[in-house]
Formats: C-alpha cells, structure tokens, sequence
C-alpha cells in the first residue's frame, strides 16, 4: 500500500511542481510528447522490426528495435518541441535533445519496471478499465518515469541558472 501511494504520488506531486513553474506549460508539453513519441515508436517498430528481445524474462515482447526506435523518437520530439514551443516556456533545442534522450530513457525504464512488477506478483493486467491494453498503468508507467527525470532536469536546469546568472528559457 504504501509503495502504492509512492509510485502514483510521487509522479503527480512533481507533474504538479512542474506544471506550476512559470514556464511550467512549455516543460509539460514536452514531457507528454517525449514520453508519447517513445511509447509510440517502440511500439511501432518492435512489431515491424521484430529482432533481439530486450529482456524476454521480464517483458518477453520488448525488443532493442524498439527500445532504439523509442530512444529515437524521444530525442526527436525533444528538439522539435522546443523548436517549435520556446513562447511556451520549453527550453533550448539543445536541452530539449538532452532531455528527450532523459526521458526518453526514463520512459522505457517505466515500462520495463511495470513489466517487472506485474511478473513479481503474476498478474497480466494492472487493470480492465482499458481492454486489450493491459490496464491504465500500462498506459501511463513511461510517463510517470518521465515525469520525474524532466521534474529533476527542469530543478537542475533553473538551479544552475541561478549559480551562473543565465538563462535557461
């Protein structure tokens, strides 16, 4: 119960914080289309590509196409959104590849620890609420990984802003 509350709040808590900072709505953009762009696209390709399975004894259909493909679409969707929101708040092209190659990482490490804990207590679903899906954690385990890597860059980001007197957005 109390890893529960952890693994839900801790996510939402930072969603908050992030959301809340003055370019709080640029930051949350980027978040979702990092962590959705990666989602996506390793899922895309490791259907098409098939290959090497990732790690067949936790999450026996992930495979390395798709953790590269994912890793790929993060990074790009990271420089595309903050090309494309800097009015918005989302920070420099530069820092938007860093972290979309973050989150990015931290959305596949989402998925592959719900996967992890769905084998260590033998359940298939995490929920019914969205048949064939594997239940709504399924669908949001990268972005809650997600959510804190980008909270944690974003407090890095704004921290050294404040030592050096620059600019981060």
């Amino acid at each position: 119960m109390g890893a529960g509350v952890l693994y839900i709040g801790a996510p939402s808590l930072a969603l908050i914080e992030l959301r809340s900072a003055p370019d709080g709505r640029g930051w949350v953009l980027l978040l979702m289309a990092i962590a959705w762009a990666a989602d996506i696209a390793a899922f895309a390709a490791g259907n098409a590509l098939k290959g090497p399975k990732l790690w067949p004894r936790i999450s026996p259909n992930k495979t390395w196409s798709g953790f590269v493909a994912g890793l790929v679409a993060a990074v790009l969707a990271g420089c595309a959104v903050s090309a494309g929101l800097r009015a918005e708040g989302a920070p420099p092209v530069w820092l938007g590849l860093a972290v979309g190659l973050v989150a990015g990482l931290a959305t596949m490490g989402g998925d592959l620890w719900e996967s992890m804990v769905k084998r260590r207590f033998g359940v298939k679903d995490s929920g019914n609420l969205i048949p064939g899906h594997g239940g709504l954690l399924d669908r949001v385990d990268g972005l809650m990984f997600a959510t804190l890597a980008i909270a944690i860059v974003h407090a890095l980001a704004h921290r050294t802003e404040l030592v050096i007197g620059g600019r981060v957005a």
